[in-house]
């Protein structure tokens, strides 16, 4: 019973003095500082997005493109067919500046007198060019409702692919049948004078054309190679490498995503590239790589296309994108004389 009184009476003394202790050890924490604080780390700020560059297009281009794209936007490709068939532009501005545009190219190609190597370039519509030399006068991708008038006045022509808006067949039947050369990668030019000539190698001297050759047309020297048009129309594309005297002058058609790496100037930097920045081609990685003294962007506004046409956003962009590697770029509306 001792025994066990005793161990009563210990416990009793030492949960007293456990609680004692635990007052004790109370009294003084509240009596002492508390321990520091580690502070958690200040969460980063947000990222904020880089002020994109100021556009390289200034305000008179602008309101140029803006009333082009308003023009355009109210000439449906079902207009354009109907325009192509009968020639009444209903009174569409688009549409009468298309007209407007041949006569101008037509009366200043009849009347300019070229004394240099730098030929006289006009732009007639989409991809479509007159080009004049001291010599000569060809077509690049003309595609007109009126194109065959140009027949006449024309020693030959250069033709990128086979799209209905870089070649009409009633241009090619009048060329042709005036035995005169046509180039292409896609028709067969029997009546050009070249041909009748015969020869085994009657390729050289123009017609059919496909990958690299090179040949002379009176005081013009062209270099043909072969560009993809997208990425699926692989090698569709010719592009034309153009000599006159000391000027060069390049066309690319349409040129598509990917194809950068293939644009080849074998003749030297391009005095000029008649340059089209649809079908998802780098821009800017195509400029960088020519090098061009001056570009010019065209095929604007395709009114036969119901989709995918060149517009003022897209033209506004592409400008941005190759003035900082070229301060010579600009773009060709119809009509236009571009040197």
């Amino acid at each position: 019973m001792q025994s066990e009184t005793m161990n009563a009476a210990t416990r009793r003394d030492v949960i007293k003095g456990g609680l004692c202790l635990a007052a004790a050890g109370a009294l003084a924490g509240c009596a002492s500082t508390p321990p520091a604080q580690t502070a958690a780390p200040a969460a980063p700020a947000p990222a904020v997005p880089a002020a994109p560059p100021p556009s390289l297009v200034t305000d008179a281009e602008k309101a140029t493109l803006g009333l082009w794209q308003k023009e355009t936007d109210l000439a449906t490709a079902e207009l354009y067919v109907k325009y192509l068939k009968d020639g009444d532009t209903r009174s569409f501005a688009s549409l009468e500046k298309l007209e407007a545009a041949f006569e101008k190219v037509m009366r200043e190609a009849r009347e300019t007198v070229v004394t240099t190597d730098a030929p006289a370039v006009w732009s007639v519509y989409n991809m479509g060019y007159i080009v004049k030399t001291r010599e000569s006068m060809f077509s690049i991708d003309l595609v007109h409702r009126r194109a065959k008038e140009f027949a006449p006045l024309l020693d030959f022509a250069l033709i990128t692919h086979n799209h209905g808006d870089h070649w009409r067949r009633d241009f090619y039947s009048e060329m042709n049948g005036a035995g005169k050369t046509v180039v292409s990668n896609f028709l067969d030019n029997y009546g050009a004078a070249d041909w009748r000539k015969g020869g085994s190698d009657w390729h050289s001297a123009g017609g059919y054309v496909r990958g690299v050759k090179e040949f002379k047309l009176k005081d013009v020297e062209i270099r043909t190679s072969l560009i993809d048009h997208n990425d699926y129309l692989i090698d569709f594309t010719t592009a034309f490498e153009i000599k006159i005297g000391k000027f060069r002058l390049y066309h690319t058609g349409d040129s598509g995503k990917g194809t950068e790496q293939k644009l080849d100037t074998a003749w030297g930097r391009p005095d000029l590239w008649l340059f089209f920045p649809g079908c998802g081609i780098d821009v800017a990685k195509a400029v960088r790589k020519i090098d061009p003294k001056r570009v010019v962007f065209g095929h604007l506004w395709e009114l036969g296309h119901r989709t995918g046409r060149l517009t003022a956003p897209a033209i506004r962009r592409a400008l941005d994108a190759a003035r900082p590697l070229c301060a010579d770029a600009s773009f060709a509306l119809w009509g236009d004389r571009i040197a």
